[in-house]
């Protein structure tokens, strides 16, 4: 019977973390950064959104053009990558970072959704990539009008009083402890200083039924403080486009890949 040497199996083994990917661990800064690695070339790192994990991509993953290394991180405070105190959006762009450089990662795209695209306008703003892709991304602090400021006087007002009331977005009335001063801070942060020191091409890509991070305000002062930036609408596609149209979207990236090539 024909015995099959030891380096068929290791042959078997590359073959499906190329195909299927694997999930890893790496220690940063005394935290487990859990994530994923998928296929073989040049490296994109993938940043997801608040309470989201590294998951949330693989319909995306799917569509887009062999040749690349996918890098999938479940953000600190999310999916297996657990936290016990909060972190700034700097400080989680700093360990990203030091994953980077702990994995040698070279020039890398990164592809940031709403919280990871923040992530990922302070992080092209103080270390090197390729280029930069947001998906849904905030990172303005808006005034609020109308209706909105006035629910911010009334809970501002029952809160000196001691009384607790549920009021705010669906992400802060879900958030406690830690998670919830990190969702504060974060929303509190002002990243213009940060857009206007990229100078690698940008690609932008807005639903146009997005409330969370509307067009009409969010996507174009992004678009206007970070130079080399292209804004995309996609028709039809609310907060969480790129899973309501992967294969638009996809399509759309691997066409600014080529370019940026």
């Amino acid at each position: 019977m024909f015995k099959k040497h030891p380096f068929f199996y290791a042959k078997i083994t590359i073959y499906y973390i190329y195909f299927y990917g694997d999930i890893l661990k790496i220690l940063i800064d005394n935290i487990n950064i859990n994530y994923e690695m998928i296929g073989y070339g040049k490296p994109i790192v993938f940043l997801h959104g608040w309470e989201a994990n590294h998951n949330t991509f693989n319909k995306l993953i799917e569509k887009l053009s062999e040749g690349y290394s996918f890098y999938l991180i479940d953000l600190p405070g999310f999916g297996d990558t657990v936290i016990d105190t909060s972190l700034t959006v700097y400080e989680v762009c700093d360990l990203i970072h030091k994953f980077i450089q702990k994995l040698n990662i070279i020039n890398p795209v990164i592809i940031g959704h709403s919280y990871g695209g923040r992530i990922g306008i302070i992080y092209a703003s103080k270390y090197k990539i390729k280029g930069l892709i947001l998906l849904a991304s905030h990172g303005v602090k808006l005034k609020l009008k109308g209706i909105k400021r006035i629910k911010q006087g009334i809970y501002k007002k029952f809160n000196k009083l001691g009384i607790k009331i549920k009021m705010g977005s669906k992400d802060y009335i879900n958030s406690k402890g830690y998670k919830r001063k990190m969702l504060v801070d974060t929303v509190n942060q002002d990243l213009t200083q940060e857009m206007n020191k990229i100078d690698i091409p940008v690609l932008m890509l807005y639903g146009t039924n997005d409330n969370e991070t509307p067009i009409s305000t969010v996507g174009n002062y992004i678009n206007k403080n970070i130079r080399n930036s292209v804004l995309i609408k996609i028709e039809d596609a609310g907060h969480f486009l790129y899973l309501e149209k992967p294969l638009i979207i996809s399509l759309i990236i691997n066409s600014f890949l080529e370019g940026i090539e």
